[in-house]
């Protein structure tokens, strides 16, 4: 007996024979320029505490903490893509957002995955600020250098109240299944605010 109507619900998507009927949300979108808002609701000296309740509150997922690296993660998806937003806090303080694409060693992966995020990640910025005030092409491989935290800088928006950079990394890490080094790659976006230094008299 054949079965003309399969329905089948995922995590809140319900499919048909191919056709999709609803899609995951989208995160939110980057702050307005002159907008205090880092990202996603978050203010330049956030406490932790305050990190994690404000990401809850607007709809962030997959929510962990690296406690000691001082760093809160969640889960942003942008056009069927999903990165990883790290929360930066120094003194307890949030200080900045970096996003980072997805990471892998594979050969496909930086030309097929990276490149795409890269993409994406650069239209996005460009929607919410304008063109940048530097940028390059995406790197080749092999002009990257390996193990640089700031790997090779694509594209900077100096703002009156942010710089944002976007970025391609390359860095080693052994892998845990055959103790092997490889070479890992990503994109990642620095949103850093500039904080107004005050005067003690």
């Amino acid at each position: 007996m054949r079965i003309g109507f399969l329905c089948l619900t995922f995590f809140g998507l319900i499919f048909s024979e191919g056709q999709t009927f609803g899609k995951l949300p989208q995160s939110p979108d980057l702050a307005k320029p002159g907008n205090p808002i880092i990202y996603g609701g978050l203010s330049v000296g956030d406490s932790r505490e305050e990190v994690l309740s404000k990401l809850r509150k607007n709809g962030f997922i997959q929510i962990y903490e690296e406690k000691s690296a001082g760093v809160v993660k969640s889960a942003v998806r942008w056009d069927g893509i999903r990165y990883e937003l790290a929360s930066k806090l120094i003194d307890d303080k949030l200080a900045l957002c970096l996003i980072e694409g997805n990471k892998g060693w594979q050969d496909f992966h930086y030309d097929d995955v990276v490149s795409k995020e890269w993409k994406n990640l650069r239209e996005r910025v460009v929607n919410a600020y304008g063109k940048p005030s530097k940028s390059r092409n995406f790197p080749e491989y092999f002009d990257i250098p390996v193990n640089d935290l700031g790997g090779t800088v694509t594209d900077i928006w100096n703002l009156s109240d942010r710089t944002l950079m976007l970025s391609v990394r390359k860095y080693e890490a052994k892998d845990c299944c055959t103790d092997q080094i490889l070479e890992f790659s990503c994109c990642t976006l620095l949103i850093k605010p500039h904080v107004k230094k005050v005067l003690l008299k």
